[in-house]
């Protein structure tokens, strides 16, 4: 793979503001889908604890992200 590896690429690309975004998108249709099944008969419970994890992580990480210039 010419020396370079896929943990090199994500060290340079992947920034904490971006998976902060990518916490935030999975975590909100995650969070909607745990309510609705929750509210219908399903096991929604698990989809519901997943969601608002993640969808409380990426606010507190977009929260604390450090403002540059």
């Amino acid at each position: 793979m010419d020396g370079r590896s896929i943990t090199t690429w994500a060290r340079r690309n992947i920034t904490e503001r971006r998976m902060a975004v990518v916490m935030l998108v999975a975590g909100t249709p995650t969070t909607l889908a745990g309510v609705a099944m929750y509210v219908l008969p399903g096991p929604g419970f698990p989809f519901l604890v997943i969601g608002l994890s993640l969808l409380i992580t990426g606010l507190a990480m977009l929260g604390a992200a450090r403002k540059s210039p």
